[in-house]
């Protein structure tokens, strides 16, 4: 056999396909990882929206509650646009049970129900 020099035209066409499907491999594994890192960041925000407003109608006075009820849209969080709306409910003459519910402006995520209960502080003397 003779020596030869340079390289055939099949070992570029294995290369070519070797590389191929290297790359394809890599870009699907690229995706997912984008899709799962666009899910978390959702997850992140949508965590923040309902955390937010429990905080806001946790430490908000009683008596100021029932003035803030109503739907609100939240446009300023580009991650994560939603709609806020509050209803507030008497369930005794001590509670008030605040339902919030956060629907996101993309239909394709569903939306966040949390009850939060707010009691009239009941003040005993230490000292009777």
């Amino acid at each position: 056999m003779k020596n030869r020099r340079g390289v055939s035209l099949i070992e570029v066409v294995v290369a070519m396909v070797l590389f191929a499907l290297i790359a394809t491999v890599h870009t699907v594994a690229t995706m997912q990882y984008g899709l799962r890192q666009r899910v978390a960041a959702i997850g992140s925000a949508r965590t923040t929206a309902v955390t937010t407003a429990v905080d806001l109608y946790s430490t908000m006075p009683r008596a100021e509650i029932a003035g803030a009820v109503g739907c609100v849209t939240i446009t300023d969080a580009p991650a994560f646009p939603y709609t806020r709306c509050v209803t507030a409910t008497a369930a005794t003459s001590a509670i008030t049970r605040v339902r919030i519910i956060i629907t996101p402006t993309n239909t394709a995520l569903r939306p966040d129900t949390v009850w939060v209960d707010r009691t009239t502080r009941q003040f005993t003397p230490p000292f009777i």
